[in-house]
């Protein structure tokens, strides 16, 4: 595996050099303004598939998000990214950087490394996890890609490519076909044990022809397979509460949902009966009646 590793200054000329040591003789007020917001100095390197960059920095006094280091997907569009004008310590910040748009998430330095290695396996189910930072004040992110013209229920980052819309805006066609959708990509989530934990369409992302989850932050992998079973119901519940699904769609999403994930479903049933199902009917037919519960 390659390696390759670099340092850059961000002072070129003999008259920046000069300057820069001038500067460094006053206090940082007198330095100018561009010297605040560009950092003195990078250390680059290249291992593998990932792309990791150090900053350093003379004025750590201001409120916007500056990074300290950063770790990205080689290939990504995040070369040179190294500050946003959004409040460093924000929950979430949406940017543009080299024509791509990306979303920042504040999180723990630990769960954003477990996104970013983790996604690759259910790249089809969720949004692109394609790096992490730490900010000069300390704040860790999980940094997202949106691949294409999106909408989302999630109006902080209702911009640049991500459009903003209400459930109320949708016909009673779009609603149907975004409930077939969350259904299907939720089954296939919990095919991989995995939970995405407190579900609200802002964990969304809609794109022409698919959805994907968004705001991984919560995700995690279910103890027991059963688990699972417990997050679907809570899901239809809420969807059923916000009036996304009626009664007449729940037991055809039930259905489709204990096919998918017929084996969560029988362990779920045992856990809760002591007893095997007989057919497959008697599982579905349960989990319907909790959902009403």
């Amino acid at each position: 595996m390659k390696k390759f590793e670099y340092s850059e200054s961000y002072f070129s000329s003999e008259s920046d050099k000069l300057h820069e040591l001038e500067s460094g003789k006053h206090d940082d007020y007198d330095l100018p303004e561009f010297s605040k917001e560009v950092p003195s100095s990078s250390n680059k390197k290249e291992n593998g598939d990932s792309v990791s960059v150090k900053y350093s920095w003379r004025n750590s006094e201001s409120p916007s998000l500056k990074v300290k280091d950063i770790e990205y997907r080689a290939g990504e569009s995040l070369d040179n990214f190294y500050k946003t004008n959004a409040r460093d310590g924000a929950d979430t910040i949406c940017f543009r950087n080299n024509n791509s748009v990306y979303i920042l998430r504040k999180t723990t330095r630990e769960i954003a490394q477990a996104l970013y290695h983790a996604s690759k396996k259910i790249v089809a189910a969720v949004e692109g996890i394609v790096g992490f930072l730490k900010s000069l004040a300390g704040n860790d992110y999980v940094i997202s890609k949106i691949e294409d013209d999106a909408w989302s229920f999630d109006w902080r980052i209702g911009r640049e490519h991500v459009n903003y819309v209400e459930l109320e805006n949708l016909d009673e066609g779009h609603k149907n076909k975004l409930c077939d959708m969350i259904i299907e990509k939720i089954a296939e989530l919990h095919s991989n044990n995995l939970i995405i934990g407190r579900f609200t369409l802002n964990n969304l992302l809609l794109y022409m022809d698919k959805i994907k989850f968004s705001d991984l932050r919560k995700m995690r992998v279910s103890r027991r397979r059963s688990f699972v079973v417990d997050e679907f119901k809570n899901i239809m519940q809420y969807l059923y509460a916000i009036g996304l699904v009626d009664k007449g769609d729940i037991y055809g999403a039930v259905a489709t949902y204990a096919v998918a994930n017929e084996n969560s479903c029988n362990e779920w049933y045992q856990s809760k009966t002591g007893k095997k199902a007989e057919h497959s009917v008697e599982v579905a037919d349960m989990i319907e009646r909790e959902i009403y519960s």
